[in-house]
């Protein structure tokens, strides 16, 4: 009797399934599947959210309602041949647990809807351009706002391996090739998702050592006879003046 009561209990924790897991992404849509027999005409779909059953999509005979509470207004669709629930423009708080009860009698699923957001560009800087004899050194970093993600870097044309070094996000480089455009392409990764950004070091921009100031023009050099006739005939209208050579003065 007492084996007979454990298998009971047994067959009823087996029978209260785990919810199955769908990922959405915000601002995105999502179908949450019903699981039912496509061999079967449904005539009851009664998706639910909380432990107190709030409905919020129905098809109860020829009656579908799916406007039932304000926060999915205008974001839902329902499948009356699949049973399928799709909810639009998903929002962080839609992230919960929906359950589908059907008729004809099938057992009700839970679903639990994770909310996700997709990776973000990465953002590129400039650590430091520093000219070398042969060419420049360049460092770069990559940063993303997404968290757990894995960084790559793709340069072309390609430079030498031996003189690129890869931390993480940052990458410091040795150029020989100062009269080509390089592209540096910084990639970040998470499950199946990959996004990048590019940072383009234009030929003309790569720094060749500081260029020598010019030398201060010497005006004079340029109009050699006007500068002498004015340093002769100064001093001597000066020295007429004194000498009360010439009464205009």
């Amino acid at each position: 009797m007492s084996l007979l009561i454990v298998l009971v209990l047994f067959l009823q924790a087996v029978g209260a399934l785990p919810p199955d897991e769908v990922i959405g992404y915000l601002g995105e849509t999502v179908t949450l599947p019903s699981g039912a027999d496509p061999s079967r005409n449904l005539t009851t779909i009664e998706w639910s959210i909380f432990s107190n059953t709030t409905w919020i999509a129905t098809r109860r005979g020829k009656v579908t309602k799916i406007e039932r509470i304000p926060r999915f207004k205008g974001r839902l669709s329902l499948n009356i041949t699949s049973g399928d629930l799709t909810i639009r423009n998903l929002r962080k708080e839609d992230e919960m647990k929906y359950t589908v009860n059907l008729d004809p009698k099938q057992e009700a699923k839970g679903i639990r809807l994770i909310i996700k957001q997709h990776l973000q560009k990465p953002t590129i800087e400039t650590l430091f351009r520093s000219a070398k004899e042969g060419g420049c050194w360049l460092g770069l970093r990559c940063s993303s706002q997404d968290e757990d993600v894995d960084f790559s870097w793709k340069i072309e044309p390609p430079t030498d391996p031996r003189q690129t070094q890869r931390e993480r996000g940052d990458i410091f480089t040795f150029l020989t090739n100062t009269t080509t455009d390089v592209q540096f392409t910084c990639s970040t990764s998470r499950t199946k998702e990959n996004v990048s950004s590019t940072f383009t070091l234009k030929s003309d921009k790569v720094p060749t050592g500081e260029a020598r100031k010019p030398l201060p023009r010497n005006r004079c050099t340029l109009g050699f006879p006007i500068c002498f006739a004015l340093g002769f005939a100064i001093p001597v209208v000066l020295y007429m003046c004194r000498e009360n050579i010439s009464t205009s003065c």
